[in-house]
């Protein structure tokens, strides 16, 4: 029986599982390019996440048209007190030209249709979907304020942000006393640690938590591909352009990231576990949230099954050597220079 573990959110009082279901294979119309789970399968799936000890589940208004937080909610409502729901707000979800984006206006029309397609008068975490560039920060902090103040909201969020774009956006909360964001969600696997550069550190320093997406890289990492073949069909790497190098997504190093994948297979040969597994509990050794998406339970069985792998060190400094990412400037200078002229014992 696999044990779930949990970690407490940013600074917040809440705690969650290490792993978290996103739902984003939730809807009919298969808008995203990814298989439709229907509202059976999406009960189902849901009760096996409670079941294992999963008490974090993830959305956004643009997956399905809105389809997944209506499945998603009605999959919920014998759970909403004991779990964490998560949506985001950014993405275009209407004819008007204003049915985009972190303006007051968005958010507002946004939220109240996420509260009701969710069947809840509360979203824990929601999300700035992505930065906006048309909008003042600004304004976007203040919609969000709101929500807070309205209890509509208890913990803001975003998503896709670099680094300086949420150092700007705590420095603006800081600077106003509104509250802090708490999590980032963000790519992060064996097959992208861009985030290491600038993100990972800033993560760690303000306090926030990381949530990770796609922690197996659009199905890659899982070894279903050969890079001499194309995707087949129905598959989502398929879906999404159907040949190698063509609208990839997430895009990936093609030559190096198959060199990855087939060292994650030898090391599931060793561990007598599944690439996905390898590849969930290299992540698992990292200080974050994994938010899992599956098509099938057993999908969600083999990817929650991770938590039972223990990678030996010599397989951990395997993948961490073989996919660390190069060290850009200035951080290569910033740390030649940290202890330059201190040799004395630093200050605990």
């Amino acid at each position: 029986m696999t044990n779930m573990k949990y970690i407490r959110v940013g600074n917040t009082g809440a705690h969650s599982s290490v792993l978290a279901f996103g739902a984003m294979t939730f809807g009919t119309k298969n808008t995203m390019k990814l298989a439709g789970v229907d509202q059976e399968l999406a009960n189902r799936m849901v009760k096996g996440c409670i079941d294992a000890g999963i008490n974090f589940f993830d959305t956004a208004d643009v997956y399905d048209e809105g389809g997944s937080e209506m499945l998603l909610g009605n999959a919920l409502k014998d759970y909403r007190d004991q779990v964490l729901l998560a949506t985001k707000v950014r993405g275009k979800m209407g004819q008007g030209v204003n049915s985009v984006g972190l303006s007051k206006h968005h958010i507002e029309i946004s939220v109240r249709k996420s509260l009701e397609r969710l069947q809840t008068s509360w979203i824990d975490f929601y999300q700035f979907h992505s930065w906006d560039p048309y909008v003042p920060i600004n304004e976007s902090i203040e919609a969000m304020q709101r929500l807070v103040n309205q209890g509509k909201v208890l913990y803001p969020g975003v998503s896709n942000f670099s680094a300086w774009q949420m150092a700007y956006l705590q420095a603006k909360c800081e600077a106003t006393g509104h509250s802090r964001y708490q999590t980032a969600q963000m790519n992060y696997s064996l097959l992208n640690r861009d985030i290491e550069h600038e993100v990972y550190p800033f993560l760690d320093y303000s306090g926030m938590t990381l949530l990770v997406w796609s922690p197996l890289h659009g199905g890659i990492l899982s070894g279903k591909y050969d890079k001499d073949s194309s995707p087949a069909s129905g598959t989502r790497m398929a879906n999404r352009g159907g040949a190698w190098g063509k609208d990839t997504f997430p895009p990936f190093d093609f030559e190096t990231g198959f060199l990855v994948v087939q060292k994650v297979k030898e090391i599931a040969k060793e561990q007598g576990a599944t690439p996905s597994q390898i590849s969930l509990a290299w992540l698992l050794s990292r200080k974050s949230i994994i938010i899992l998406g599956a098509k099938t339970i057993d999908q969600l069985n083999e990817n929650i099954a991770a938590l039972d792998v223990n990678l030996t060190r010599q397989q951990l400094d395997d993948l961490n050597s073989m996919t660390q990412p190069k060290t850009m400037y200035p951080n290569w200078m910033i740390e030649r220079q940290a202890h330059r002229g201190r040799e004395f014992s630093k200050v605990e």
